[in-house]
């Protein structure tokens, strides 16, 4: 398995989305959370590289939500991780809005983990190769 992205749960979603916009951030797909109907964006930098929003149910920092890592299987994915002694959060289960399949154990300490497989056309894995951001260009490490 490989990291696909990062989740952070932040108080004010639009606020935060306008800002890693203006780094040169796209909204790659809105919608909602699957157990919870929290709005998230999910966001990319053109590369793969992804960070995914989720709408905080209270005003705070951002907090750390999950560790995405993707498989070709997350159903077997699921099971060898539960296996291993990871918490089951949510059975595998179809996202439609991603076009993915995905699973979530944790740890018991806090620590989450989603296995995801997209589908071929799923919009969060979008890439581009056009003019790069106002992050980017020299020294920028990208």
């Amino acid at each position: 398995m490989i990291i696909d992205h990062v989740a952070l749960e932040v108080a004010d979603l639009d606020e935060r989305v306008a800002r890693l916009e203006a780094l040169g951030l796209r909204v790659l797909r809105v919608g909602a959370r699957h157990r919870t109907g929290q709005r998230i964006v999910m966001m990319g930098d053109g590369t793969g590289a992804k960070l995914e929003l989720i709408e905080a149910s209270t005003g705070q920092r951002p907090v750390f939500a999950h560790l995405a890592l993707r498989s070709d299987d997350p159903d077997q994915a699921h099971r060898h991780l539960v296996d291993q002694g990871w918490a089951s959060r949510s059975e595998p289960h179809d996202l439609p809005a991603a076009r993915a399949r995905s699973a979530l154990v944790g740890d018991g300490a806090g620590f989450d983990v989603q296995v995801i497989a997209y589908d071929s056309d799923s919009p969060d894995t979008t890439t581009w190769d056009d003019e790069p951001g106002p992050a980017a260009g020299p020294g920028s490490g990208r």
